[in-house]
C-alpha cells in the first residue's frame, strides 16, 4: 500500500472518530437537559373540563403551546384549551415538610434546615398551609399550619436527639400517605425532606417498599441532602435520598454541603421556583363517549416547538364520568328548548290571519277552565291517598320488620320488591318531611366500637356513594374489603335508604344482607367493608 493511501486512510478514521466524537456529545448534552414533565395531580370542573396538574423540569425556562400538545383521556385525545402557569392560578399549596433529627445527624444540619424552613414561611403565599414532622424513632407532625408565629415556633423547637435512630423509609411514605388523605392539604401538594440519607432501623419498611410508595402517590418531592455523622455510607445514603426525588413526579435533590460558600436559603427559592412554574392544563370532556368502567387513564404531552414530553395516571372513573353525564344531559336540555321554541315561533307565522286571534282566546279560557277542574279532582284524590297511606304504610313497615326479626330466625335477603314504603320510626316523620319539601339530609355514621369515637358525616341529596375510591362522598381508601363504589345512602320523599352498587363483599343492615334499595331507621348497624357503622340523622 502506497504511502499517499496510507495517510488517507489515517485522515478518515479521525474525521469519523471526531464526528462520532461530536455526535456522542451532542447526545449526552441533549440527555442532560431533555425536557421531562410529571403529573401529580388533576381535577374536573363544573363546566366540564379536566384540569391536569403537570410538573417540569425546565424551570422557567420551559413554555409550551397548547397547539402543539394534547390531553389523552381514555381512548380519546382532547385538544388543549389552556395551558395556565400555576402562579397565576392563585391557588394554596400544601408543603409537608420531614426532618431528620436523629443522632447521625450534626447540628450544623439542624441549623441549616431550620435556615431553609424559615425562608419558607416568610415566603409562602398567605393561604398555602405547611406541616413541620419530625422523624427519628417515631414521626411527630405539628399539624398542617397558617400562621407564621406558630410555624416559627415548630420550628425553633427542632432538635436533634442522639439517642434515636433513623426511621426514614417509614416516615417518607407515613408523609405520602398524610398528603393523600388529610383533608386539609390542597391540590398543590408536595414533600420536603431533610436528611443524611441513612436508615438504621433494623424493623419496618423497606427502600423498595418507600420508592413504590413515592412512584405510586404522583407527588413530587424535594430533598435536601444533610451531613450526617458516622454515616456506614454517605455517598451511598444521598444517593439514596437522591433518588427518591428523581423518583417522584417532578421533584428534585440539593446537595448543598458539597458546594463552597452555598447559601441554604436559596434552596427554599429553588423550590419555589418550581412549584410556581409548573403548569395546570385544561381539555374539554365534551364529545368523550367513554372512558372506562372502574378506572381512567389521563395523559398531557406538552411541546415547546423544539422538544416534546409526555406523562400519565390511572385515576378513578368516578369524576370523569359524572362530568360526561352532566354534559349530555345539558345538551338534551338545550335541544328540547329549542325545539318549543321553534314551534312557537312556526305556530305563530301560521297563525297571523286576524279571525284565529278569537279562536286562540277561547280555546286559552276553555283551557284554564278544564285545568281549574283537574287541580280539584286532583286535590281530593291527594288527600284520600294520602289517608290510605298512612293505613299501609304502617302495616307495610310492620311486615318489614318482621320478615329481619321474625320469630322463625331465619336471615333473609332483601329484594328490591320487598322494601316497605315506609320502615318502622319513620312513617310520622316521612310524612312531616314530605310536607316541608326539604330535599336533602345531614347522616352521621358512627364507627361501631368502643366510645364510637370516630364519625363521618355526609349531606345526601339524592345519593351519596360510599366506597374505596376517591370519588365517592364517603372515601374509605384504606379499607380494602370495600369495593370501589360500595353502596350509596338515599333520600327520597322523607325516607333514608341503602342501596347496594353490586359489591363484591355485599352491603348488611342489621347483619342483614341486601340487595338493590331498603330503606333503613336512626341507630341502624351498616356493616359494609371490614367495618361497623351506626346510622344516625337528625
Amino acid at each position: 500500500m502506497s504511502k499517499t493511501k496510507k495517510m488517507r486512510i489515517m485522515w478518515s478514521a479521525l474525521l469519523m472518530a471526531g464526528i462520532l466524537s461530536c455526535l456522542a456529545a451532542g447526545r449526552e448534552i441533549y440527555a442532560k437537559n431533555a425536557i421531562q414533565i410529571s403529573i401529580d395531580q388533576y381535577d374536573v370542573t363544573e363546566d366540564g373540563y379536566v384540569q391536569v396538574y403537570v410538573n417540569h423540569n425546565g424551570a422557567e425556562s420551559f413554555t409550551p403551546s397548547a397547539a402543539d400538545g394534547s390531553v389523552l383521556v381514555g381512548k380519546n385525545t382532547l385538544p388543549i384549551e389552556e395551558i395556565r402557569k400555576f402562579a397565576d392560578m392563585g391557588e394554596p399549596v400544601t408543603y409537608l415538610c420531614l426532618i431528620d433529627i436523629s443522632g447521625s445527624m450534626t447540628d450544623d444540619g439542624i441549623a441549616s434546615t431550620k435556615e431553609v424552613l424559615s425562608e419558607l414561611v416568610q415566603e409562602k403565599g398567605a393561604q398555602d398551609n405547611i406541616c413541620i414532622t419530625t422523624m427519628g424513632n417515631d414521626v411527630t407532625s405539628s399539624g398542617f399550619l397558617t400562621d407564621a408565629a406558630k410555624l416559627t415556633e415548630n420550628i425553633e423547637a427542632i432538635e436533634r436527639v442522639s439517642t434515636e435512630d433513623t426511621n426514614l423509609y417509614y416516615g417518607i411514605t407515613e408523609a405520602l400517605n398524610v398528603l393523600k388523605t388529610d383533608k386539609a392539604v390542597c391540590k398543590k401538594r408536595c414533600l420536603l425532606i431533610f436528611s443524611d440519607g441513612e436508615d438504621d432501623q433494623k424493623k419496618g419498611i423497606t427502600e423498595e417498599e418507600a420508592q413504590t410508595a413515592v412512584k405510586d402517590s404522583h407527588i413530587p418531592i424535594f430533598a435536601v441532602a444533610l451531613e450526617g455523622r458516622n454515616l456506614k455510607d454517605a455517598e451511598g445514603s444521598r444517593k439514596t435520598l437522591g433518588s427518591f426525588a428523581r423518583n417522584s413526579a417532578g421533584g428534585e435533590c440539593y446537595i448543598p454541603f458539597l458546594e463552597d460558600d452555598y447559601d441554604y436559603a436559596d434552596i427554599c427559592g429553588k423550590i419555589l421556583t418550581r412549584v410556581k412554574s409548573s403548569y395546570v392544563v385544561s381539555a374539554s370532556l365534551e364529545g368523550v363517549k367513554e372512558a372506562g368502567d372502574d378506572t381512567v387513564y389521563i395523559g398531557v404531552e406538552l411541546s415547546d416547538g423544539t422538544e416534546k414530553a409526555s406523562d400519565g395516571i390511572t385515576v378513578p372513573v368516578g369524576k370523569i364520568l359524572d362530568a360526561i353525564e352532566a354534559i349530555e344531559a345539558a345538551k338534551e336540555s338545550t335541544e328540547i328548548n329549542y325545539t318549543i321554541i321553534n314551534g312557537q315561533e312556526e305556530t305563530e307565522a301560521q297563525d297571523k290571519p286576524l279571525g284565529k286571534y278569537a279562536a286562540v282566546g277561547i280555546g286559552l279560557l276553555l283551557l284554564v277552565i278544564i285545568l281549574a277542574v283537574i287541580m280539584l279532582l286532583g286535590k281530593k284524590k291527594t288527600e284520600q291517598e294520602e289517608t290510605d297511606e298512612d293505613a299501609y304504610g304502617d302495616l307495610a313497615g310492620a311486615a318489614a320488620w318482621t320478615s329481619q326479626d321474625g320469630s322463625s330466625g331465619d336471615v333473609q335477603t332483601m329484594m328490591p320488591g320487598d322494601m316497605p314504603a315506609v320502615s318502622p320510626g319513620q312513617d310520622s316523620s316521612a310524612r312531616e318531611k314530605r310536607k316541608k319539601g326539604k330535599d336533602k339530609i345531614e347522616i352521621t355514621l358512627y364507627k361501631v366500637g368502643p366510645g364510637e369515637s370516630e364519625s363521618y358525616k355526609v349531606t345526601v341529596k339524592g345519593e351519596a356513594d360510599i366506597g374505596r375510591n376517591s370519588s365517592c362522598q364517603l372515601s374509605f381508601a384504606d379499607d380494602s374489603a370495600l369495593s370501589g363504589r360500595h353502596c350509596s345512602l338515599l333520600y327520597r320523599d322523607g325516607i333514608v335508604l341503602v342501596r347496594d352498587e353490586n359489591s363484591t363483599n355485599g352491603t348488611f343492615v342489621n347483619g342483614v344482607p341486601i340487595v338493590g334499595e331498603f330503606v333503613v331507621n336512626r341507630d341502624d348497624v351498616l356493616l359494609i367493608g371490614s367495618s361497623e357503622y351506626r346510622i344516625v340523622w337528625e
